[in-house]
């Protein structure tokens, strides 16, 4: 019997790739030094590479999309094709085969990293519908998951007005190790000075804020403004802000997918990196930016400060013109710029030693631990 079946589908996405990226090293090691046995469930075509003991299960429907009945259908099969003691979904749904009598000593982990799906309609672009889904789905992760992960306190705390009775693990999500590393910025598909986003183009995102910022700026600084992560999808999940950018003329570039390298190159290559959202479950992009010795300028919202710490300049998410103003000052003045992009260097370096990357396995080994004893 496998003791860990670990679903690693959604790797190739930006944001829970990353996520799954992180944790499948961490849970490799830490099953293998205590003897427990790992599988991973994927689609053909996107598996990861991983270790000789790690099994890899490839779904019988394949491309399921996040919350639909068909991936409902693919942890069905998988719980009982494979038979886990334990399977771990690092995302919200709940895996509601889990509620069968034959599965109810199967344990669950699940992963919310924040409450977006929850919140109202201006902030999240979910209808009633879908943020009914989340809250049903919440609740079944806080009664029926043995451990729900949660990468930062400040998105633990924002869940539990939700569901107060859910006991959160806080696991911090390290940035890759590759991105400390030199890189050459020749790579980048774009050269000159350029202010960045990255990342999806989604309403909580905030990136109609950046755009009137831009607009306030454009004129003064020799800066283009690139949002660069999923250029496909950003007539499909915000058109305010694919018609804000086409007024701003060639200034504004909107860039798909990149190679890792690439984007590397791009992060390193950028004087300023703003992330403008107005919720977020811990934000990776800030950190791969200060990484990269890139300064960054963030939105004053709890989850960011947890994640950023004085590594970031802050701003209010709902108002533009101070976001203009912080664009002007490190676009136009080298040293402080400087001075930024070292504090978000000292930042993430100092972040990378002291958050326990192990955390979430070595968790689910422990409760693997109690159900044995």
């Amino acid at each position: 019997m496998t003791d860990l079946l670990f679903d690693a589908r959604h790797i190739e996405q930006s944001g829970i790739g990353t996520y799954i990226r992180a944790q499948l090293p961490r849970l490799e090691q830490v099953l293998a030094r205590h003897h427990r046995t790992l599988a991973v469930l994927t689609d053909r075509g996107n598996a990861p590479v991983v270790d000789d003991g790690t099994a890899v299960v490839f779904s019988e429907f394949p491309a399921a999309p996040m919350y639909s009945v068909h991936e409902q259908k693919v942890w069905d099969w998988a719980v009982r094709e494979i038979r886990p003691r334990a399977i771990w979904v690092p995302h919200y749904p709940f895996p509601l085969t889990l509620l069968r009598p034959a599965n109810r000593d199967v344990l669950s982990f699940s992963t919310v990293h924040d409450d977006n799906h929850l919140l109202a309609r201006n902030v999240s672009g979910q209808g009633v519908g879908r943020r009914l889904y989340a809250r049903t789905m919440l609740e079944l992760d806080a009664r029926r998951s043995s451990t729900v992960f949660s990468p930062t306190q400040a998105a633990a705390d924002a869940l539990a007005k939700f569901v107060p009775s859910a006991e959160f693990v806080v696991t911090p999500i390290p940035v890759g190790e590759e991105w400390l590393k030199p890189v050459d910025v020749g790579l980048s598909p774009v050269q000159g000075k350029y202010i960045l986003y990255l990342g999806n183009v989604k309403r909580h995102k905030n990136l109609p804020a950046l755009l009137d910022a831009y607009s306030q700026v454009q004129q003064d600084i020799p800066h283009d403004l690139v949002i660069a992560g999923s250029g496909a999808s950003v007539k499909m999940l915000d058109d305010r802000v694919h018609a804000s950018a086409t007024a701003l003329g060639e200034s504004v570039r909107m860039i798909g997918r990149l190679d890792f390298e690439k984007l590397r190159a791009l992060v390193a290559g950028a004087d300023v990196l703003v992330m403008p959202s107005f919720n977020e479950g811990a934000g990776l992009p800030p950190l791969e930016a200060m990484a990269s010795h890139t300064a960054v300028l963030s939105s004053d919202i709890p989850s960011l400060r947890e994640t950023c710490g004085d590594g970031a300049d802050y701003f209010d998410p709902n108002d533009s013109r101070q976001l203009a103003r912080l664009i002007r000052t490190h676009c136009l003045d080298d040293h402080a710029r400087a001075e930024l992009a070292s504090r978000g260097w000292a930042h993430v370096t100092q972040r990378q030693a002291l958050i326990s990357t192990d955390a979430a396995a070595s968790t689910i080994v422990a409760k693997l631990d109690q159900c044995r004893a």
